[in-house]
């Protein structure tokens, strides 16, 4: 089923998504954002956000995320529950398809499908995600000022977020997953220097204990639960989602999406933003910010022009 021509197609609807469709909605542009679930995203899965700016007082992540789509509908962006399978970058009109048979044409697109992180493997862990369990210590360990946290991986995410957190938890569990951590040593040595910190190598989580919120981790191996109020977990890294592209955008060889500096894919008038663009930090504000700039490229390569400019609205 076809559908009328967009200036504007969004695939994504989490904060680079919703902070592009206020700015593109904002320029008098035709836009329509196709969101697959707001709840699958980082900040859609959020249980507080006390670090937004302009936010004070906190907030869960879809809240958050309800009033980016607000903003955004009231300078009339379109919003659609759906999930893009295929698009077709090429020519002055980009095709998007949709699992439910739909499809949609526009000037431009603007991609902003975020990235993919482990499935859920430990029992417990999907069920108390945002009440105990995190993926974020730069985003919710304040929460856990003078409480027991333990981090669980190998990688220098690892070491890094269990630094952030001894801050402060009033103990950090370090839980290596194996033998060593594939970080240098001298990564590790900052982490060995705080007081606060145990690490505990070759340990498996079998499982998150909980009703309401975190209260144990049972490891492989051990008589009792260890006693903990919070659980982060860095078991890997996380991949963008670019399952729809089919090969029609160019990639780099670590399986990121290639853009220049506007935001620009290889497809002239596909741009993106957000974490599928594999960036080191990933915070909800970076990620708005970056939708805002792809958005203002997008209307200017729409109006005939890439160059970039000072642009205060």
């Amino acid at each position: 089923m076809q559908t009328g021509l967009y200036d504007v197609i969004i695939i994504g609807g989490g904060p680079a998504g919703s902070s592009a469709a206020l700015y593109t909605s904002r320029a008098e542009l035709k836009t329509l954002v196709i969101d697959k679930d707001p709840h699958a995203g980082a900040l859609g899965m959020a249980h507080l956000i006390a670090n937004y700016p302009g936010i004070p007082d906190s907030l869960s992540g879809m809240e958050l995320l309800e009033l980016m789509k607000r903003q955004a509908v009231s300078f009339g962006a379109e919003y659609v529950r759906d999930k893009v399978t295929g698009i077709d970058p090429d020519g002055t009109e980009k095709a998007v398809f949709t699992a439910s048979g739909k499809f949609y044409r526009a000037k431009a697109l603007i991609l902003a499908t975020g990235a993919m992180g482990k499935s859920s493997e430990i029992p417990g862990e999907k069920r108390l995600v945002g009440m105990g369990v995190s993926y974020c210590a730069t985003c919710d360990a304040a929460f856990y000022r003078g409480k027991v946290v333990a981090v669980y991986g190998k990688n220098r995410e690892t070491v890094e977020e269990a630094i952030v957190l001894t801050r402060f938890a009033a103990k950090v569990i370090v839980l290596c997953s194996a033998g060593k951590f594939s970080v240098p040593d001298d990564e590790v040595a900052l982490l060995h220097q705080s007081v606060n910190v145990e690490i505990r190598y070759d340990s498996k989580v079998l499982a998150v204990n909980g009703v309401k919120e975190v209260e144990s981790v049972t490891l492989e191996g051990a008589e009792e639960p260890l006693i903990v109020d919070g659980l982060f977990i860095y078991l890997s890294g996380s991949s963008p989602v670019l399952d729809f592209i089919g090969g029609r955008l160019a990639v780099s060889q670590c399986g990121c999406l290639k853009i220049d500096s506007y935001y620009a894919t290889s497809a002239p008038g596909v741009f993106a933003a957000g974490d599928m663009l594999c960036k080191e930090i990933k915070q909800a504000v970076i990620v708005a910010a970056e939708g805002c700039q792809a958005a203002l490229f997008a209307d200017r390569f729409l109006r005939g022009g890439r160059k970039p400019k000072h642009d205060y609205r």
